[in-house]
């Protein structure tokens, strides 16, 4: 614990006078994956629904970059390059329902959106754009208002009415973390100077996480993640790479300059970072990436400690030997109870289709149809341009 606690601290935080801390146990999660890791979809998965995201002239979908299950609809950001973020509305069954495009220069208009959250205490749909900061609009879309607190990177919001945005950091203003509400804005999360390039330098697809009202934090880099609901900073997990912990202190030079160098390289290539995660009913999801670009997905049960990782996913399921590599961007982005979505590229599962459709007999193929309809149907609407496809893998009790 003690270790845990000095981590934090001393490679994040330079001053706890403006953070509200709490005593709380700290879960160490170990990690021991490798890049030779392979795991059975059949392993993990009590069961797994296949969702096509209906492309239209309207639903075009280039990157997603957040996607949020909300009241029987996906809330989808899609976002390539600058000036092109926009939301998709899907329900269900991945029928498109509408798109949100706010991009222009009148009120409630923005030059580029950055990142999308919920407030689930008023449903309302909370946007980061740039440069004007937290806009808020209704689940339809409309306009409501502009939030105090200026622009940011990420978005989160809790059940109590607090919006949370991180930050850059500099010597006026060293904090990551802004707690936004009607009433207050806080500053919290002050990091030490040594690391406003770190900070700075990258930013999370997801540096928040919500799980019933609650709103959770970790910073780039860093292998903490706190609860900072209400502005409180609460470390709960700790993510214990075996001796494979990203060593902050050896990249990161003392004058600031983050160093470019092979050095670089050679130190981080071995190590692993935690990219994303996300905090399910019963398990904590993690995805992790090393120095090489080589992304790992991690599954912790809270019930049991149980961990499952993997590198490569095959498909023992509906396409056996199809298997994926997990990379930055191609990994598992948000869940939803028990289940975790990830929007997999329609080149993967057109591979597996074709080839069987190619090599079963005709009896077998007649088989194989009836035994998996929904896969057969997605599939049958593809082509290597279409939307992504979007897995929601119900994880069994492990």
């Amino acid at each position: 614990m003690r270790k845990i606690i000095l981590l934090s601290l001393i490679a994040l935080l330079a001053s706890c006078q403006d953070v509200k801390e709490t005593n709380s146990s700290v879960k160490n999660i170990q990690l021991d994956i490798n890049i030779d890791q392979e795991l059975r979809l059949s392993e993990i998965a009590d069961s797994v629904e296949v969702i096509l995201l209906e492309q239209t002239d309207e639903s075009d979908i280039a990157r997603v970059e957040r996607i949020i299950p909300y009241k029987n609809k996906y809330y989808v950001m899609n976002s390539i390059g600058f000036s092109n973020g926009r939301v998709y509305i899907f329900d269900k069954q991945g029928n498109f329902i509408q798109k949100i495009d706010k991009r222009g220069g009148g009120v409630g208009e923005y030059v580029d959106l950055q990142d999308i959250a919920i407030n689930p205490q008023n449903d309302e749909l909370i946007f980061m754009t740039q440069p004007q900061g937290i806009f808020k609009y209704d689940l339809d879309g409309n306009f409501i208002s502009k939030v105090k607190g200026g622009y940011g990177m990420n978005v989160a919001a809790d059940s109590l009415g607090n919006f949370y945005k991180t930050d850059r950091c500099f010597e006026e203003t060293p904090y990551r973390l802004l707690m936004v509400n009607d009433k207050d804005s806080v500053p919290f999360g002050r990091i030490a100077s040594d690391y406003f390039v770190m900070v700075n330098h990258y930013s999370f697809t997801n540096e928040f996480a919500c799980h019933h009202g609650r709103v959770y934090h970790s910073y780039p880099y860093s292998d903490t993640i706190y609860d900072v609901t209400g502005g409180n900073h609460i470390p709960v997990f700790y993510i214990d790479y075996n001796g494979k912990n990203l060593p902050i202190d050896k990249i990161f030079s003392k004058d600031k300059n983050m160093e470019e160098s092979g050095r670089i390289k050679a130190v981080y290539k071995d190590c692993f970072r935690t990219d994303i995660f996300q905090i399910a009913d019963d398990y904590l999801y993690v995805g992790s990436v090393d120095g090489e670009k080589h992304g790992v997905i991690s599954l912790y049960s809270f019930k049991t400690g149980r961990v499952f990782s993997a590198h490569r996913l095959i498909d023992d399921m509906f396409f056996p030997d199809n298997s994926f590599t997990f990379r930055p961007f191609r990994m598992p982005i948000a869940v939803e109870g028990n289940s975790l979505l990830w929007l997999v590229n329609p080149e993967w599962l057109l591979q597996g289709y074709e080839y069987y459709k190619e090599n079963l007999s005709p009896e077998k193929w007649t088989e194989y149809c009836k035994r998996h309809p929904q896969m057969i149907e997605v599939c049958s609407k593809l082509d290597e341009e279409s939307n992504p496809v979007l897995f929601k893998i119900k994880i069994k009790n492990f």
